[in-house]
């Protein structure tokens, strides 16, 4: 008896739409493309619910013939290609037939469409693949197609599908996408009854301006670079909006949206001599070139392509994007002069400030005003357009100005990490034995000596003073009495809908660290204070490294956002080399508290040396 049967269509169709259709995106990405293909210069998409609801796209292209309708929604119906050649130099973005039949198998499809040709057009319906009518129906030239309850019939795919709003910003992605690669085409895009965009298909430039804003238009750079029959156009940006991820970097293969890692080390190679380590570039460039030297038909998804000569495209857009930066940007070196900083508080000037003690730590020249907010935290107003990153060569005692915590005395409340190293019956169990001790000086201008009754030891002035910062920041979490700093203009962070999602997620989080972060319209949020610790933080940056791992991010936000406290703390810090005064030195001492005895990235602080271990280096004792 055989074992082996041929599938049911119903079941093929379905196995095949698992390939074709993963995520609302997948079917906008094929109704658009369809579009296009129909000769649409206006095409409007609709959502709801993050598309899973309902999709609607239509537009005023070529229509399907009532004669095809039917035909249309089978596996493999094409009108794109019909040889075996016609796959060698493949001139339209869909082509394998599988788009409708893969998306009427899994939703409930509506189909009304008129040509030039027809005097009425035609409508059909498809629920799970099965026709249920076909009929008559006066409608415009072109398509319209409404997809409805995707999944409705394989509810194990459905569970798999993410929040509303996420798979909604997937499609925004695309529908982006769609608008840079075919910007002389009119897009409407309408979200749950809200126009998102409403293009009048102009030119890439514009449509860049409406996707990404002002400051991006206009810090870009054309490209329109020509070798052989190959043509690279489009809009690079300039070193002043480099990123800190590949997320605003877009590729367009003969219209057709493509993700390849060859063709983006080429553009960032072209920029080594433009940009800092760690930044990449923006970008929306666009390649035509003969149909017969690509392949398109290596994936369902159609994201990856071949190239015949990789090496020569690799070239073309390396020459492409460095002959329009060369033309049009200094390289880097151009800026490498010293920077002063107009704003460095001279140590002259620290003489004639005079401290004012406060319990939240130390003030200069006159009191600050200092609000306090419901959950107890103390809000510092000072203006703070004037920050600028730190001079290493800075001394402590500029320092001490430019970050008032150093000064602030550590509560004696701090929960001590019972897991590493402490002195057990030691005179230096508490700060103010620590303060007792006698000082002997400072060893390579970087370790403190210090001598009790019967023991030597060295303290790294730079991690010892680094777990301070830590920890005091930490304890104000902890007890939800963070010193917050107010910024004298709020920062507005303008982001994509996935970003956008991402930082809403974690929202809570950063508000309990002490963030002052609101929704500031579309995709938006603005930032009115931030950490007293970040005082001096670039917010651009700060959120530029979130962003540019999500993943590693979201499993662990806590520790992300401890991770950046210990480098700030580290970055805030008294450095090796500094020479301090006795007096500052007791000041350190002060401030440490017992138990943990490793900076916050785990390196030790403190090494001791017994009375007893020189006798015996010195044989005093055997």
């Amino acid at each position: 008896m055989s074992n082996i049967k041929i599938l049911d269509s119903q079941i093929t169709n379905r196995i095949s739409a698992g390939e074709v259709i993963e995520k609302p995106a997948s079917i906008v990405k094929e109704l658009m493309e369809n579009s296009i293909d129909a000769g649409a210069d206006r095409i409007t998409i609709e959502i709801e619910n993050g598309g899973i609801k309902r999709i609607s796209v239509y537009d005023n292209g070529s229509g399907i013939a009532k004669e095809d309708l039917k035909l249309s929604i089978f596996p493999h119906a094409t009108s794109k290609i019909s040889t075996l050649e016609d796959l060698d130099a493949i001139n339209t973005l869909g082509f394998r037939g599988e788009a409708l039949a893969s998306i009427v198998a899994v939703t409930q499809t509506e189909i009304t469409t008129c040509t030039e040709f027809q005097e009425i057009g035609a409508k059909i319906r498809v629920c799970g693949g099965i026709i249920e009518f076909i009929e008559d129906m006066a409608c415009p030239i072109g398509t319209r197609i409404d997809v409805c309850n995707l999944f409705y019939n394989t509810p194990v795919r459905a569970k798999f599908l993410r929040k509303p709003k996420s798979e909604e910003a997937d499609i925004t992605d695309f529908v982006e996408k769609m608008m840079m690669a075919y910007p002389q085409i009119s897009f409407k895009y309408v979200i749950d009854g809200n126009i998102r965009y409403n293009t009048m298909g102009s030119s890439l430039r514009d449509n860049i301006y409406t996707i990404y804003g002002n400051e991006i238009s206009q810090n870009l750079i054309e490209v329109n670079f020509s070798q052989e029959n190959y043509r690279v156009t489009g809009y690079i940006g300039n070193a002043q909006i480099s990123k800190a991820n590949r997320n605003y970097q877009t590729l367009f293969v003969a219209g057709r949206y493509v993700k390849n890692y060859m063709i983006s080390t080429a553009v960032q190679n072209a920029y080594d001599d433009f940009l800092m380590k760690g930044k990449f570039p923006f970008y929306v460039l666009n390649l035509t070139l003969p149909p017969e030297s690509l392949d398109v038909n290596v994936h369902p998804n159609k994201l990856e392509v071949k190239f015949e000569r990789p090496n020569l495209i690799y070239s073309i857009f390396n020459n492409a994007v460095s002959k329009a930066l060369y033309e049009n940007e200094l390289p880097k070196e151009a800026f490498e002069e010293p920077i002063i900083n107009e704003n460095k508080i001279s140590f002259e000037k620290y003489e004639e400030l005079k401290p004012i003690i406060k319990d939240e730590g130390i003030s200069f020249v006159e009191e600050e005003p200092h609000v306090k907010t419901s959950r107890g935290e103390i809000i510092i107003k000072t203006d703070l357009s004037k920050q600028s990153p730190k001079d290493e060569s800075v001394t402590f005692r500029e320092n001490q100005l430019l970050d008032k915590i150093l000064m602030s005395k550590l509560e004696d409340k701090i929960e001590l990490n019972s897991n590493v190293e402490s002195y057990e019956n030691s005179e230096i169990d508490n700060v103010n034995n620590l303060n007792k001790l006698e000082i002997i000086g400072t060893l390579f201008k970087t370790y403190i000596v210090v001598e009790t009754k019967d023991e030597v030891l060295f303290i790294d002035q730079h991690a010892a003073h680094e777990r301070i910062l830590y920890d005091k920041f930490m304890l104000q979490i902890k007890e939800q009495k963070i010193t917050i700093q107010e910024l004298l203009s709020p920062y507005i962070l303008k982001l994509k809908d996935n970003e956008f999602l991402f930082i809403k997620e974690h929202e809570e989080l950063l508000k309990e660290f002490g963030f002052v972060i609101d929704e500031y319209g579309l995709n938006t949020f603005k930032i009115s204070a931030v950490p007293y610790i970040f005082s001096n933080l670039s917010l651009k940056q700060f959120f530029e490294d979130i962003l540019s791992n999500f993943g590693e991010y979201a499993k662990k936000p806590l520790d992300y956002l401890k991770e950046s406290i210990a480098t700030k703390a580290c970055k805030a810090a008294i450095k090796a080399g500094q020479v301090l005064s006795e007096e500052e030195i007791r000041l350190l001492l002060n401030l440490m508290t017992n138990g943990v005895l490793h900076c916050p990235h785990g390196r030790p602080f403190v090494v001791r040396f017994t009375k007893t271990q020189f006798e015996k280096w010195f044989k005093r004792i055997v």
